[in-house]
């Protein structure tokens, strides 16, 4: 083993450990040092002392099972430990684990610390794709910080979440193959749009939530999620048999908000052409009419009400697009997508509550 010197006599370790691990790109802090820990041949809770101080859990089980429950930690000398242990500068782990960042460090001391709380600062836990890992050389799950509950690899058709169920995190897309259009449909409203596109994008998929929670034995959602390998009703299949609906009303809202005039006739006209689609979909339309209404109210002309939230829009409109009051910036940070919605609901509320 490499020459450490004892954490606890407060000094730390001098050499990298003998056996190489790269970390992965948008990685948690928490998987790396479980898999530079396993490439040690060491469980992780025998690294921890080599990284610094820290309260762990008495039961050793518990502590193996933190990286796909919770994220660690470090202050800024325990960042030092674990680039020296690691083989890597301070940056190179910085530009690959996103926790490792400036502002989610622990607060400085004469001891490097470590600690694992039990929720993220920010995002969610998600597993990497299988087929990612297996091309990467990745022998174990790595668990990824992600803006959502859920990430999807459009190169190897797999969907993953942060389920933490009986059954497998990976889902095969294969049989479902409209959905990755409809991913590909929401990085091109971004691309093209920047945060409006995106924010309209999470608009959508927004209001497909609330169909799906109303109406979750709609027909062809319940096929998608047979398809998947998924329970129909289960608010994890959600996400996967929701988004090519969800593409299709995202450029909806696109149009919608191109419009020159969004006079109350010209609401009625786009909400009957959405209707149309519904129709199509087997969604009920005086289900599917409300969270239309809503966001069209946050949504109106700001000559059609003054001062309410349609009066308050960005100024530097982008591609056309001049959202309303109520939307939050940046929609490329690491939030789940409902918070860049205009709309208050959220995936997993109970019908009653929307």
């Amino acid at each position: 083993m490499s020459d450490v010197r004892a954490v606890h006599g407060g000094f730390g370790p001098r050499q990298p450990l003998p056996v190489r691990v790269e970390p992965l790109i948008g990685e948690s802090t928490g998987s790396f040092v479980n898999r530079l820990a396993h490439g040690q041949g060491l469980h992780l809770d025998e690294l921890l002392t080599r990284v610094g101080f820290g309260q762990a859990s008495r039961d050793v089980q518990r502590v193996r099972a933190y990286p796909q429950i919770t994220e660690m930690y470090v202050n800024r000398l325990g960042l030092e430990y674990l680039a020296t242990l690691s083989g890597l500068s301070v940056q190179a782990l910085r530009d690959a684990l996103p926790s490792l960042e400036q502002r989610h460090l622990l607060p400085e001391g004469e001891e490097a610390v470590w600690k694992w709380p039990w929720t993220l600062r920010e995002g969610h836990l998600v597993p990497l794709c299988s087929g990612c890992e297996l091309s990467l050389g990745v022998a174990e799950t790595a668990w990824m910080i992600s803006p959502g509950r859920w990430r999807m690899c459009v190169r190897h058709l797999e969907w993953t979440d942060d389920s933490r169920g009986s059954g497998s995190a990976a889902v095969s897309l294969e049989r479902v193959p409209e959905t990755v259009p409809a991913w590909h449909q929401g990085e091109s409203l971004r691309q093209q749009f920047g945060d409006a596109g995106g924010q309209l994008f999470a608009d959508a998929f927004q209001v497909a939530v609330y169909w799906w929670t109303h109406l979750p034995d709609t027909e062809r959602w319940v096929q998608r999620a047979w398809s998947a390998g998924l329970e129909a009703r289960n608010a994890r299949a959600a996400p996967v048999v929701v988004l090519p609906e969800a593409a299709r009303l995202a450029q909806r809202m696109v149009d919608f908000e191109q419009l020159g005039e969004q006079d109350c006739s010209a609401r009625e006209k786009w909400l009957a052409g959405v209707q149309r689609d519904m129709a199509v979909w087997d969604v009920d339309a005086w289900v599917g009419r409300q969270p239309l209404l809503a966001w069209l109210q946050r949504h109106h002309d700001r000559s059609a009400r003054s001062g309410s939230l349609g009066s308050s829009r960005t100024e530097q409109p982008v591609g056309g697009l001049r959202l309303p009051g109520g939307h939050k910036q940046n929609a490329q940070l690491v939030r789940p997508l409902g918070e860049f919605s205009c709309l208050p609901w959220q995936l997993g509320q109970p019908a009653c509550s929307m």
